[in-house]
């Protein structure tokens, strides 16, 4: 579960180190809970941390910048509305890239971008509130070009389901089920059109080939096609 990130938020990272002159729309952001400042300008190094820019017409808060290292160079933006946070960006590893993006819907942080490889390209995102299940799911797009095909879901921190769009369409074809670290079962639609499985293969507690089924008439119901007594059939370890 490496990609989830339930670290800081970037703007409450920014706002709660940062020590600023306040001007009525960083009052209203302390009033909100967002901003946790002291009244009045303090004249220490975090001071000049956080910088805030404003609307030209309106006045509007509209983006922090820090430096959350001390090491002289911005390394997070936050932009605003005024009181409510749009999005946050962030280098955590010092390299002059972002590798975390953050997304707000009103107060809430709605989902978390990272970069699988460090190098600037948001390709993994990561929504903090549960699924319906109570599961946390991470949605990966395996090119990088932003075409979510991958789906991984967790709950308690151990993952118990993914979900792929294999031949990229839109549609998921391929369904896994975990049980601790083991794959207990691989669902299929061969069909690649009726975004339901039409092959199951089945595995027993540590992972050894059990199985398979296959629905031949989509009518949801499967027949066993080989077992673990059988040779495996191909594609299936």
């Amino acid at each position: 579960m490496s990609q989830l990130i339930f670290g800081s938020i970037t703007i409450l990272c920014v706002i709660d180190r940062a020590k600023l002159c306040m001007r009525p729309q960083l009052r209203e952001l302390a009033a909100t809970g967002f901003l946790a400042l002291a009244a009045g300008c303090v004249a220490t190094p975090q001071a000049r941390r956080a910088v805030p820019s404003y609307d030209d017409f309106s006045g509007r808060l509209i983006q922090l910048n820090a430096d959350q290292d001390g090491d002289g160079r911005i390394d997070q933006w936050t932009y605003l509305d005024g009181a409510q946070p749009v999005r946050g960006e962030a280098d955590t590893d010092a390299d002059g890239r972002i590798d975390r993006w953050e997304y707000f819907e009103g107060a809430s942080l709605t989902r978390v971008g990272t970069s699988s490889r460090g190098d600037g390209v948001e390709d993994t995102w990561t929504y903090p509130s549960p699924t319906a299940d109570g599961e946390t799911l991470i949605v990966t797009s395996r090119n990088r070009d932003r075409a979510l095909d991958h789906r991984e879901f967790y709950r308690g921190g151990a993952l118990v389901r993914t979900e792929d769009d294999t031949n990229r369409d839109g549609r998921i074809d391929k369904w896994q089920r975990y049980e601790g670290t083991v794959l207990r079962e691989a669902a299929f639609d061969t069909s690649f059109s009726r975004a339901r499985a039409d092959r199951r293969v089945q595995y027993d507690e540590k992972g050894r080939f059990v199985l398979v089924e296959e629905d031949p008439d989509g009518d949801g119901k499967f027949v066993r096609v080989a077992d673990s007594a059988a040779p495996s059939p191909p594609g299936v370890k």
